[in-house]
């Protein structure tokens, strides 16, 4: 009983992480509603990964070394550059380019690696795996090493059952939207992907300054 609710505790906590509108649900948003569900599911799937890649770390006992400094910097200044060119080249494409709602459009072959980047030097991200969830999974590990397994597990259940949940919301909905609609959700998109980098570069020069 304990270790199915164990599994339900971490698949819920899995969703929680995934569901708040930030820039990996932005993103996807957006490819979804341009490219169809590939492209957006592609995106989620690159930052699972990411997020998988943060959790070895934690097993890994890697956490120290990814408090250093220069980790930071590095950490605070690509995410943000990220976050910023992709809310420019959203907002500027918004306004330049013919939105084709055609549903064969072929797949964006770089959402995975867009997802993936985004996840990846995402502070947030840290904070949560390397605080939130550290502490977490090492209370699990006093039990049994089968109860930090199987929350790791559900943990990343959770967040890909929600991704999947986007893509196939988006996918099925963008049948229905028109191109003047698209073009003002991939301007809010871009914008809001914008005002996510501003926190991040001004960590980042903070640092270095």
């Amino acid at each position: 009983m304990e270790l199915l609710w164990t599994i339900l505790q971490f698949m819920v906590l899995g969703i929680s992480l995934a569901a708040p509108i930030g820039p990996i649900n932005l993103e996807m948003i957006k490819r979804g509603i341009s490219s169809g569900f590939y492209s957006s599911w592609l995106v989620g799937l690159g930052g699972m990964s990411a997020d998988i890649l943060f959790l070895l770390s934690i097993l890994l006992g890697m956490e120290p070394y990814l408090q250093i400094i220069w980790v930071e910097i590095c950490m605070y200044g690509v995410g943000g550059t990220i976050l910023l060119y992709l809310g420019i080249t959203t907002i500027y494409g918004s306004f330049t380019r013919r939105m084709n709602l055609d549903l064969g459009q072929p797949i964006q072959r770089n959402s995975f690696i867009v997802g993936f980047s985004i996840a990846a030097f995402n502070p947030i991200n840290f904070v949560f795996w390397f605080g939130i969830f550290g502490s977490s999974l090492h209370s699990l590990s006093e039990k049994s090493w089968i109860f930090g397994l199987v929350g790791c597990m559900s943990l990343i259940l959770g967040i890909f059952l929600w991704n999947l949940n986007i893509a196939f919301t988006v996918h099925f909905a963008r049948a229905f939207i028109k191109e003047k609609i698209l073009k003002t959700v991939n301007f809010g998109a871009g914008v809001l992907l914008t005002f996510s980098a501003f926190p991040f570069l001004s960590k980042f020069l903070n640092l270095i300054l």
